[in-house]
């Protein structure tokens, strides 16, 4: 599988998922356990790769540490982009159990999230005190995490915003005025911005591949079970998502579109003046603009 591949997989899911937390079903537990227990066993064979690896290369002749290095990389952007999809996917659920008063969702994400952050620690303290890892090799790990974490704002930006949920983004300010721009554009305009998305994220990640093998493995275990969590109706005949404009429209119009009401939490955080916010994270900062535009496509 390719990275862009994984992104793009992850970006459907965010632009139909307002579809998934406006449902009257609720996600199901078996779909939840499923997606816990195979980012679990992910997790766990991460630990003990990134563990063994300064050994590794330590104990190896000089004339293979490269080529150690060249095959470990694959592993390292795993994790990398493990964590977009723990972050998004975890956003997701989140707003589902807001939406339904429910926390069985919610306490899966985080518990994934936590993981995934441990791991990714990991990761990137390999980067920095890595044995034998050399600076062109860090650069070009450093972009694709850069480029990761900017994808992950993006594609969770709506659910972020609309729903409050500041401790899902790299960057907060960034995930709000994506959020602002995603919601800013309703009805026809959603699907357009989206390709828009797609477009430029397959010009973006080109080569980046991913494990094959066991992780390869898990990690598809990992998608059916996202894909799992989606009721029936959500789809149409043809097997494809129905877009949030025909849910909605079927829904007889009862739900609204646009950005959160003044009171909800949401926009209650996104109301917040800049000078008083917080600066630790539990609070978004930044202005967000209110123009439209697409801010850091160029990834």
């Amino acid at each position: 599988m390719k990275l862009s591949q994984l992104i793009e997989f992850a970006g459907i899911i965010s632009a139909d998922s307002p579809n998934l937390i406006e449902a009257e079903i609720a996600v199901s537990g078996e779909s939840l356990r499923r997606y816990e227990h195979w980012s679990q066993m992910r997790v766990d064979d991460w630990r003990s790769t990134l563990d063994d690896l300064p050994r590794e290369i330590a104990n190896a002749p000089a004339e293979l540490r490269t080529d150690i290095w060249k095959d470990a990389e694959p592993v390292l952007v795993d994790v990398l982009a493990a964590g977009l999809v723990a972050r998004v996917w975890g956003s997701i659920l989140t707003a589902c159990d807001r939406t339904r008063r429910d926390r069985a969702a919610e306490k899966v994400a985080r518990q994934v999230l936590a993981g995934q952050l441990e791991v990714q620690q990991r990761v990137l303290r390999l980067m920095v005190d890595g044995p034998y890892l050399t600076l062109e090799r860090v650069v070009g790990l450093d972009r694709t995490r850069r480029r990761i974490e900017r994808w992950t704002d993006l594609l969770a930006g709506h659910v972020i915003r609309r729903h409050g949920l500041a401790d899902f983004a790299f960057e907060i300010d960034r995930a709000l005025d994506f959020g602002e721009e995603q919601l800013g554009n309703t009805g026809s305009r959603w699907d357009s911005i989206w390709d828009l998305y797609f477009v430029c994220l397959r010009s973006k990640f080109p080569d980046v591949s991913l494990p094959d093998g066991l992780q390869a493995e898990w990690r598809d275990e990992v998608f059916r079970s996202i894909l799992s969590s989606l009721p029936g109706e959500l789809f149409i005949d043809d097997g494809r998502l129905k877009s949030v404009r025909l849910q909605r429209l079927l829904n007889a119009g009862t739900l609204p579109e646009g950005p959160p009401p003044a009171g909800s939490l949401a926009g209650i955080l996104a109301a917040i003046p800049p000078a008083q916010r917080s600066d630790n994270g539990n609070l978004p900062g930044g202005n967000i603009p209110g123009g439209s535009r697409l801010p850091h496509l160029d990834f």
